[in-house]
């Protein structure tokens, strides 16, 4: 009975990483209509930012932490508004930007002198071109069409897994342990300080993300974005900044993913975004559309995965290979998909005829 509870509670941990990836995932789609593959893109630039704050800089954790989230989703914002939107002003300005901190950072120069002046080029490209808009009377901004931000998104991911080992390399990172090896006992039953913090940490996100939703007018404004685009733009809501909230909030609950996930001795790698890949079944089995399935999908899918490795080699399942605790998750999704296709919370669909 130890050993299951033990297992469960460590599976809730695992779980809440996967809901805040979920979280992100859910919110943008929502908004937009689009599934954001760029997502694990922003979930590795929030953890090296904390690392880079805390540990290279020696910043407090916390705060380190808190100007990540902040930071990671300045940019998941600016990269929307650049190239999600068919704007010739903003794609201008982040081309010539991107090219010129190339050029300079490529030519032996440090990375904020080759950002300062990448920047200040793209803020002078923005004018121009806003200027020759305005003479021209061709100043217009419609989002891409979904399959096409969709594709977009993809190469946005490859784009930050090339440009996040440039600025911190290629081998794996210690961004150190907050809350060291500090455990809790109730009976046999261990809770590392780790763990239950990054729970309270997640609790602390979701509902801050839950209250800003249901209470504020950036809230009410997604939810009527959900229901109808059309509609609520005829009420006078701006998706403009519909979208780019959905995306903020997406690149905060990414960094804090990330982060939660780095935690600890050389765990901080490049390729640790590919832990979005065994949040998907957790997004599909709450429902693409429901928040709240987000937060329940990523929990079941980390106690079934935990649970799994816990008792794979016990009932001598070993025959079934290594890993098989992550293929677990996609069994049991694709059993949940033929009894409810639309995800345990999802709306279903209604078609008229």
């Amino acid at each position: 009975m130890d050993q299951l509870l033990q297992g469960i509670f460590d599976g809730i941990a695992l779980g809440a990483r996967y809901s805040l990836i979920v979280l992100g995932f859910v919110v943008i789609y929502r908004a937009t209509g689009i599934i954001n593959f760029a997502q694990g893109g922003f979930l590795l630039i929030g953890a090296f930012l904390t690392y880079n704050f805390s540990q290279t800089w020696g910043w407090n954790f916390y705060l380190s932490l808190l100007l990540s989230m902040i930071v990671t989703a300045m940019i998941a914002v600016l990269i929307q508004l650049l190239l999600l939107h068919r704007s010739l002003k903003e794609i201008s300005a982040g081309v010539f930007c991107l090219i010129f901190w190339s050029i300079f950072f490529y030519n032996g120069n440090s990375h904020l002198p080759s950002l300062i002046v990448g920047i200040f080029v793209g803020v002078c490209i923005y004018f121009l071109v806003k200027k020759f808009e305005i003479r021209f009377g061709a100043s217009q901004s419609n989002e891409l069409p979904i399959f096409g931000s969709i594709i977009v998104t993809i190469g946005i991911l490859f784009v930050i897994k090339q440009v996040v080992p440039s600025i911190w390399g290629f081998a794996e990172k210690n961004m150190g342990d907050p809350w060291g090896f500090k455990i809790v006992k109730v009976g046999d039953l261990v809770f590392t300080h780790a763990k239950l913090w990054t729970i309270a940490l997640t609790a602390i996100a979701l509902l801050g993300f839950f209250l800003v939703n249901r209470y504020t007018k950036i809230g009410i404004a997604m939810r009527a974005a959900h229901f109808d685009h059309e509609a609520a733009f005829a009420q006078g809501i701006s998706l403009k900044v519909v979208f780019a909230t959905a995306f903020g909030i997406a690149g905060a609950v990414a960094a804090l993913a990330g982060t939660a996930t780095g935690v600890g001795i050389a765990q901080l790698t490049p390729n640790m975004d590919l832990i979005v890949f065994l949040a998907f079944p957790a997004m599909i089995l709450g429902g693409f559309d429901s928040p709240g399935g987000a937060v329940v999908g990523g929990i079941i899918v980390g106690i079934i995965q935990n649970l799994t490795k816990v008792y794979q080699p016990e009932w001598d399942l070993d025959w079934l290979g290594v890993g098989f605790d992550r293929v677990m998750v996609f069994i049991v999704m694709l059993i949940i998909l033929m009894i409810r296709p639309y995800g345990l919370f999802g709306t279903k669909e209604v078609h008229r005829v």
